[in-house]
């Protein structure tokens, strides 16, 4: 590591499931470009902080964010691109040559882009999506836009459930989506692809967000969480003989978009 190297961070609390160092410390090192990327564990109560002192680190560059902190760090940028602006939510930012922080939101394009890859189709397809935090949010607007037969949104907090489905319909009016507490009674067996999009798994001890044998068996079943890589809901889904997809997906096919964000490349 020299004088002259750029730093960037992976911001998340907890931070042990965070795999964005890793795999872009490595791309660096391939691509010979003079850059480490470091985890960052922060909590909320000290974010604000955090942004302010790493605003002052001229040859800090800029972060990936990740749970809890996508709509928070929003409120913090000086300016929000296009995605960002519209979910309200970030996953990456980066500091101008003025020092102004940027923001944007991949994971949308992230996790359609990812869940394409794998020969999945989205298309004429009926999709569940449990949660309406930062992700969500922006899943379920990519979501929008690929001709999705009908979107149901399944959350604690119904408000902000609401919320997302306006932002939805400010995409495609015409679509039909339906907002489900999660404490209430639901179906899953009326669903093509059900995604995990709360931070459920991350922790051993964590409920699972759903019951996979309510879904049915040509059911597509998908977690946003990356580490662990086989949640206990991607488990009980393998073990029922569902087609599962893996978080890391969403993360994968970021790469090109973050690097062409912050201009690494």
């Amino acid at each position: 590591m020299l004088g002259s190297t750029k730093i960037y961070g992976c911001l998340a609390d907890p931070i042990d499931h965070v795999k964005a160092p890793t795999i872009f410390t490595s791309i660096f090192k391939e691509k010979n470009i003079n850059a480490v990327m470091i985890p960052i564990h922060v909590e909320r109560d000290n974010l604000e902080n955090v942004i302010l002192s790493l605003k002052k680190i001229k040859n800090f560059e800029g972060m990936t964010v990740t749970i809890p902190h996508k709509t928070m760090v929003a409120c913090l940028c000086d300016h929000l691109e296009q995605d960002a602006e519209f979910t309200e939510s970030v996953n990456w930012i980066k500091f101008d040559k003025d020092r102004k922080l940027i923001g944007n939101n991949f994971d949308g394009q992230g996790f359609v882009a990812g869940f394409l890859s794998q020969n999945l189709m989205l298309k004429n397809k009926k999709v569940c999506i449990f949660g309406a935090g930062g992700a969500a949010v922006s899943i379920a607007c990519s979501l929008a836009n690929k001709n999705i037969q009908s979107l149901k949104i399944i959350n604690r907090n119904f408000d902000k459930a609401n919320e997302l489905m306006k932002k939805i319909k400010d995409i495609d009016k015409d679509l039909f989506v339906e907002v489900v507490k999660q404490k209430d009674n639901y179906l899953l067996n009326d669903c093509d692809i059900i995604i995990n999009a709360t931070s459920l798994g991350l922790h051993k001890d964590d409920k699972l967000p759903f019951d996979v044998s309510k879904t049915l068996p040509k059911s597509v079943i998908a977690d946003i969480i990356m580490q662990p890589s086989e949640t206990k809901l991607l488990i009980q889904a393998k073990n029922l003989g569902r087609t599962i997809h893996y978080g890391k997906y969403m993360i994968e096919s970021q790469i090109n978009l973050a690097g062409n964000f912050l201009d690494l490349w």
